[in-house]
């Protein structure tokens, strides 16, 4: 995954990067997946920083925060951060891929709560 700042960033979506988020935060990955609304900004910028600073080892977190304040607005800081998330649960996919995937699971979870016909 790709973030655009005053230049590309890539930013890393594998199991390495789950678990350096859940080393950097102390909280398990779902546990802040699901809590992302209520981080705060710095949070949100560690969060993303985490991946970028696994593709980017020479990345410092002061750099990579400057160019987030200098380029990015909150509405794209929450898009980067929806993208980031898809990418961590099924790196490689498109957006579209992704969202085939959640309707298969959501209708898997339906069925399976109605039960047997």
């Amino acid at each position: 995954m790709y973030i655009k700042l005053d230049r590309e960033y890539e930013v890393k979506a594998t199991l390495g990067t789950i678990r350096d988020i859940e080393r950097a935060f102390g909280k398990g990955f779902l546990e802040l997946a699901g809590g992302i609304a209520k981080m705060t900004l710095d949070e949100q910028l560690k969060l993303l920083y985490v991946g970028a600073r696994k593709a980017n080892p020479g990345l410092s977190e002061e750099a990579f925060n400057a160019a987030c304040e200098e380029h990015l607005g909150l509405g794209d800081l929450m898009e980067y951060l929806e993208k980031y998330m898809y990418a961590l649960q099924y790196p490689g996919l498109s957006e579209e891929e992704v969202r085939e995937r959640l309707e298969k699971k959501l209708e898997r979870s339906r069925e399976m709560q109605q039960g047997p016909a």
